[in-house]
Formats: C-alpha cells, structure tokens, sequence
C-alpha cells in the first residue's frame, strides 16, 4: 500500500512537468469583427486575420473582446499587433488577448 501511496504521488507531482508551455506571442494581421465582417460567429466576436508564409490566411478568434468599436467592428483594421496565447480548440484558432494596438508606421 505504502509504494502504491508514493507512486501516485509522483505521478501527481510530475503532471505539471508534460503540460504545455504557454508561450506569449504577437500577430500582425487585419483586424475585424467575426459577425459582421466574416459571417463566422452568432455575435460580435473580435477575429485577426494573418497572412501565413504559404500566402494562405490563417484567421484567430478572440476569446474576450478588446477594444471592440475601435478596431474591430464597422469595417477592418490593417496593421493590427495582437499579443496573447493562441491555442487551438475544435478546429478553431483561437487568441487570448493580453494587447491590442495599431503598428507604428
């Protein structure tokens, strides 16, 4: 019973160790709303559309709107730096959004 006792505590101990590192990242895309740019989503929903090395058009929903009316709704937003944590959930790219502002020039 007691090996039994410390097996799964090492095994406790050592699950944090295979959980994936997150890893802060900053996109350069077009900013636009999810709903009333891309008919993808039932609501208003920030999305980053970036261009990937092949040229294909990769495109990360936000999973909390920021600064909705000002980049994102009524129309696009080039130039747009999104930092967060991306990850990937149903076939989805999604972004969890830590800064938004424009590239300077």
């Amino acid at each position: 019973m007691k090996k039994l006792m410390i097996i799964i505590a090492s095994i406790a101990f050592s699950l944090p160790l295979f959980a994936k590192e997150e890893k802060t990242v900053t996109l350069e895309g077009t900013g636009l709303c999810a709903k009333c740019s891309l008919a993808e989503t039932e609501k208003c929903t920030n999305a980053l559309q970036v261009e990937g090395k092949n040229g294909k058009v990769k495109t990360y929903l936000f999973t909390a709107n920021m600064e909705h009316g000002k980049y994102f709704c009524k129309g696009e937003t080039a130039n747009l730096l999104v930092t967060g944590v991306v990850k990937k959930e149903d076939g989805k790219l999604l972004i969890v959004p830590a800064a938004v502002k424009v590239k300077d020039s």
